[in-house]
């Protein structure tokens, strides 16, 4: 390629991949947008993107796959996206293409003045300056895959929900006791989120067989701690956790009886001045998973471990939440991220964020102001 033409997109120097059609590829697209870092509009101005390719067979009338001897470098103007991307704006586009951009799904290749156009030899197309879609196509396998994972877990979330639906009736028909009755029934809501997880599906589903089995007690911590037994060890970990924030709360106790070193603890009444109904009162969605109100604040700390394990919060994460913020604040924290559970992507960033604004916004009560 001639110096003139330095930077402009070719066959040559794009990347190797599986044939792939654009209507495949944009479903796994927009199956996994959320771990790609994508809104819907910028799913939209990536479908007007793939639209531009040369697939299209003129003898047949049908879209031919994508290869890597098709040449992906788009050189459409602004007027031709906005209109294939449903109309948006011009700035709206500039807007969706920097994203595309930043997540590395596309790569602009600019002339010296800014245009897109192609370049041609003998009358065919062996170049164009635009926008390259090779990184999208470089990693067209692992969205692929990406996306056929997010199909397996939500068929097999689909088939808890109907296996927690039969538990329920069988619940309904029985003579329960009125909390047990109040759980079960919330849990048609519960199944209705669309943020409903794998975990939380199994959690429901352990705590329903043991309504049927009459096993549920509040002393029963591993129920209580909304586990889904799947491996034993859980058990074990969240009484670690617990055992390592008592030991980081002792101060030159010899293994002695701690009892009169409860004031120590980074969750006394400072944090939390109300009694635990009062406080538990003011949460949303934890007491739907956990009716009864724990008796004590041992029991609320191994409710936190175990709800945060639904949330996929990691045990370390939720333990510097405690030290930092005290226990109350942290079941507040948690509550949130339930309530909106399928906006956060990250649930340990989301909550080291509450943690470090938290660490110098507490007002009043104790009341955190909460990441946004």
């Amino acid at each position: 390629m001639d110096d003139a033409f330095s930077g402009v997109g070719t066959i040559a120097q794009q990347p190797h991949f599986a044939a792939v059609t654009r209507r495949d590829l944009m479903a796994a697209v927009n199956t996994a947008s959320r771990e790609l870092g994508l809104r819907a509009a910028s799913v939209v101005v990536l479908d007007a993107l793939l639209s531009c390719l040369p697939c299209h067979d003129a003898k047949t009338g049908k879209d031919g796959p994508i290869t890597p001897l098709t040449l992906l470098t788009v050189f459409a103007c602004n007027d031709t996206l906005c209109f294939r991307a449903k109309g948006i704006t011009d700035r709206q586009l500039r807007r969706h293409l920097a994203r595309l951009e930043a997540v590395d799904l596309i790569q602009r290749r600019d002339s010296a003045n800014g245009k897109r156009f192609p370049i041609l030899r003998k009358g065919r197309v062996i170049g164009a300056f635009g926008i390259d879609l090779s990184p999208l196509l470089a990693r067209s396998g692992q969205i692929l895959a990406l996306a056929q994972q997010h199909r397996d877990e939500a068929s097999e979330l689909r088939g808890l929900k109907s296996f927690v639906q039969k538990l329920r009736i069988e619940c309904l028909a029985q003579d329960l006791a009125d909390d047990a009755r109040g759980f079960v029934e919330a849990t048609r809501n519960m199944l209705r989120r669309t943020g409903t997880t794998r975990l939380q599906a199994l959690a429901i589903i352990d705590r329903l067989k043991a309504i049927l089995n009459g096993t549920i007690r509040l002393e029963d911590t591993r129920q209580h701690a909304g586990l889904t037994l799947e491996n034993p060890a859980d058990t074990a970990t969240i009484d670690n956790s617990h055992t390592a924030l008592i030991r980081e709360e002792k101060t030159g106790t010899d293994g002695q009886n701690v009892r009169h070193k409860e004031t120590d603890k980074p969750y006394t009444k400072k944090t939390m001045p109300l009694c635990i109904t009062e406080l538990w009162a003011r949460l949303t969605t934890i007491p739907a998973f956990y009716p009864e109100v724990p008796c004590s604040e041992h029991g609320l700390l191994q409710l936190v471990f175990g709800f945060g394990k639904m949330l996929r919060i990691q045990q370390g994460v939720l333990a510097r939440a405690i030290s930092t913020l005290g226990l109350w604040e942290t079941v507040m924290a948690a509550d949130q991220m339930a309530d909106k559970a399928d906006e956060v992507i990250c649930p340990d960033s989301y909550l080291s964020r509450i943690i470090a604004l938290g660490a110098g916004s507490q007002v009043g009560h104790g009341q955190l102001a909460f990441a946004r």
